[in-house]
């Protein structure tokens, strides 16, 4: 943001989100699985943190790796589990053992891909830099990055944090907003292209409830009862000039290439734009 002003709570940068996120905001994404679905279908794919945690997983219909697997034209995982890793090569799958950290390392050969699915991964690791940097690295000019995410402004997690409730899974270490997102990865050369908000499924007899929920989300402008963010990124190197003054400025700073990041509970593209539970 320093390319709009030096400071940050500046009304000219604050703009400059609210227009990036006004215009990445779709209407809430119905399910998870088939929205990831349709963005890597017939495409080359990089699935980061393949083995979902746990390798019993594997045997599961709700197992996002051996979902995308499926429709993608080619699909590599990878992971930092030895063992899980193993064990997805040994169902059939492509997946490499390494950590991105230390850059694509094996992965640079592989690639360029042209979506990187990070699934409810981000809010497990303590860099999350290190993925940003992986995109800006391993996508295509027309790539894009998607990433789903705990939702840190459903109702129920910040009810919880408010009456002192420990619920959370203690693996997570941070929760991430849409505005944020948008902030690292324009740091990254990237721009956030969508950011939504995942329904969450209704369970048996809780029709009325969700029809209250959603009521008083509208009366109030808060943001529904659903779980998960999606994100999504991508370059942003075709974008067309905009006749904003406050946008031609931010354009004139950037470097010629960038890419778009989108974000539902999180989707990111190579360029401008970032998705999020």
């Amino acid at each position: 943001m320093g390319l709009l002003a030096d400071d940050p709570n500046d009304p000219v940068p604050i703009a400059h989100r609210a227009r990036v996120l006004e215009a990445a905001w779709p209407p809430d994404i119905p399910d998870r699985l088939t929205f990831l679905e349709s963005r890597c279908r017939g495409r080359s794919l990089l699935d980061v943190g393949c083995v979902a945690h746990a390798e019993a997983r594997l045997e599961s219909d709700e197992w996002l790796h051996g979902r995308l697997a499926r429709v993608a034209a080619r699909c590599v995982g990878v992971d930092i589990l030895e063992s899980g890793v193993e064990a997805v090569r040994a169902a059939g799958f492509d997946a490499v053992v390494h950590d991105l950290r230390d850059g694509l390392g094996p992965l640079a050969e592989r690639g360029p891909f042209d979506v990187i699915v990070a699934g409810e991964l981000i809010e497990h690791v303590p860099d999350l830099d290190m993925i940003l940097a992986t995109a800006a690295e391993g996508l295509p000019p027309d790539g894009e990055l998607i990433l789903t995410t705990p939702n840190p402004h459903a109702p129920q997690r910040v009810r919880a944090g408010q009456l002192g409730i420990v619920w959370e899974n203690v693996d997570h270490v941070s929760y991430l907003f849409p505005s944020g997102m948008a902030e690292l990865a324009e740091r990254r050369g990237l721009v956030l292209a969508q950011a939504a908000t995942i329904a969450r499924r209704p369970r048996p007899g809780a029709a009325a409830t969700q029809r209250l929920k959603r009521r008083f989300a509208g009366a109030t402008g808060a943001m529904s009862a659903a779980e998960p963010w999606a994100v999504r990124a991508r370059h942003s190197s075709t974008r067309a000039r905009s006749p904003d003054p406050c946008a031609d400025s931010f354009d004139r700073g950037r470097a010629s290439s960038v890419r778009r990041l989108s974000m539902s509970s999180a989707t990111v593209r190579d360029g401008a734009s970032v998705p999020l539970p």
